[in-house]
């Protein structure tokens, strides 16, 4: 997502190493978003029967591309404690760290099924890693280093988005102690948080157009909230999770608004910050709508299936072609080495 939450200029003298990682962390928006998919697909698979397989599939290709970037990572130096700190102070790109352990856990409650002791030794270490870089970016942010960077809702994903997500994890292995101290954490940042920077949306100048796509982040606190409630109580909808649904709708209607200030004049990398929230929303309305009783809900779970995984292999089909169209680029640069 370096395009796309990325707002602020880079150090005026930034170590040779430091643009490698940045690549690497930001190009875990594509892991997140197959991961969502197959969250989606699960949860479809238990509504009306879709194929695991092909939540599985998601799955496997989100740990694929997680270990490959997360190796990138490393080998770029992000394994020195240094460089580490650094890229976590960063002010436009600090929190997509989260990424890694976020994703860690949405694998792990996802595969849980093969194994369930072996699953909770891993996400013990994810749900560690994950409040270790929330509350390091907190200790951060709360020293004032943010006093004069515009704040996005990307801010959110460590603080409240992580723990909801680790809440709904937690009640996959069957942890609800777990799942209830983590859906509580998320509350309290999102409110917090939530509050803070819908306020600088408001008062301040508006988002640089390369940020702009992370007001879509906005929908995935009530998406992935609800659906860790949801989880937590067997599925069935009560004041709580109607009132999750509430914020939810709302904020869909919020972004669909903006949607004009949204558009992008061309492709980038950076548009995959849209998938997680389609898919986390995709994940939430079909579990719902059978927690709701919902009329032909069938349909309705098909119907939303198609739009997030043909949102999906269109974007990744446009990855594909950016891609090819960079390598004949860098191969038309440098006709002396073939």
């Amino acid at each position: 997502m370096a395009s796309a939450t990325s707002i602020e200029s880079p150090p005026r003298t930034p170590p040779a190493s430091r643009d490698p990682r940045s690549a690497s962390i930001s190009l875990l928006a594509i892991s997140l978003g197959s991961a969502g998919l197959g969250g989606a697909w699960q949860a479809a698979a238990s509504a009306v029967s879709a194929w695991i397989q092909i939540s599985d599939a998601l799955y496997a290709v989100s740990g694929l591309i997680w270990v490959v970037l997360l190796v990138a990572y490393v080998r770029h130096g992000g394994a020195r404690w240094r460089n580490l700190r650094e890229d976590l102070r960063h002010p436009g790109q600090g929190f997509a760290l989260a990424y890694v352990p976020i994703i860690g856990m949405l694998i792990t409650g996802h595969f849980s099924r093969f194994g369930q002791d072996g699953a909770r030794w891993a996400y013990a270490v994810f749900l560690v890693a994950a409040a270790l870089v929330a509350a390091r970016l907190l200790a951060h942010w709360l020293t004032g280093t943010l006093s004069e960077t515009v704040l996005h809702p990307g801010y959110l994903l460590p603080v409240s988005s992580g723990p909801f997500i680790a809440s709904i994890t937690a009640s996959a292995l069957r942890l609800p102690e777990v799942a209830a101290a983590a859906f509580a954490v998320g509350v309290l940042y999102w409110l917090a948080f939530g509050t803070v920077i819908l306020g600088s949306l408001v008062t301040s100048s508006p988002l640089p157009p390369p940020a702009r796509p992370t007001l879509t982040v906005l929908i995935i606190p009530p998406a992935v909230g609800g659906s860790a409630w949801l989880a937590a109580h067997g599925g069935r909808l009560d004041g709580v999770g109607y009132g999750f649904s509430g914020i939810l709708f709302f904020t869909l209607a919020l972004v669909a608004f903006l949607l004009p200030t949204l558009r992008e004049r061309s492709f980038h990398t950076g548009l995959w910050v849209y998938i997680f929230p389609v898919a986390a929303t995709t994940n939430f309305l079909v579990r719902w709508s059978y927690a709701a009783d919902v009329p032909d809900r069938e349909a309705v779970v098909w119907a939303l299936l198609a739009v997030a995984s043909g949102a999906f292999l269109l974007l990744g089909a446009a990855t594909l072609v950016h891609g090819g169209r960079l390598w004949r680029l860098r191969s038309g640069r440098q006709p002396s080495h073939r």
